[in-house]
């Protein structure tokens, strides 16, 4: 699927409130309310788009976003191990990254729990040299 700038602008203004009625989205862009419904369902269908309701993590519910610095051993399977660490209980996001560790990981999660998670689920990935946890003081802008 190619996506285009009308396509774009959709996602968004969605990621800015998922709840905006179509034909508001539609007056914004000038376009019909039908073209925002047919485009919303293939971005959805093809996966390129998903609405979810989303916690301000800073609002009292426990859980923390907490990021884990990861080193893995020398491997090729780099791709395989972040997949496995995405799919852990409580895990937001992987990502790959540039520097002196190799993945970025974020969590939410009552930090009490962090020790279970590391102990417990991410040691069981395997190819994992060595970790650094990072606890967030105030988030800005950030929806989890």
């Amino acid at each position: 699927m190619k996506i285009d700038r009308i396509d774009l602008r959709i996602v968004e203004i969605l990621a800015e409130n998922g709840r905006i009625p179509n034909n508001e989205i539609a007056a914004k862009l000038t376009i019909s309310e039908g073209t925002v419904r047919n485009r919303i369902r293939k971005l959805t269908e093809n996966n390129f788009l998903r609405i979810k309701g989303l916690l301000n993590p800073d609002e009292g519910s426990g859980r923390q976003l907490i990021y884990i610095l990861v080193t893995l051993v020398m491997t090729r399977n780099w791709k395989e191990i972040a997949q496995r660490v995405s799919e852990l209980p409580h895990v937001k996001s992987v990502s790959m990254i540039t520097g002196r560790f190799d993945l970025i990981v974020e969590l939410f999660i009552e930090p009490h729990n962090l020790i279970g998670f590391l102990t417990e689920q991410l040691s069981t990935v395997g190819e994992i040299k060595s970790t650094e946890s990072l606890l967030t003081i105030k988030n800005f802008k950030k929806w989890v």
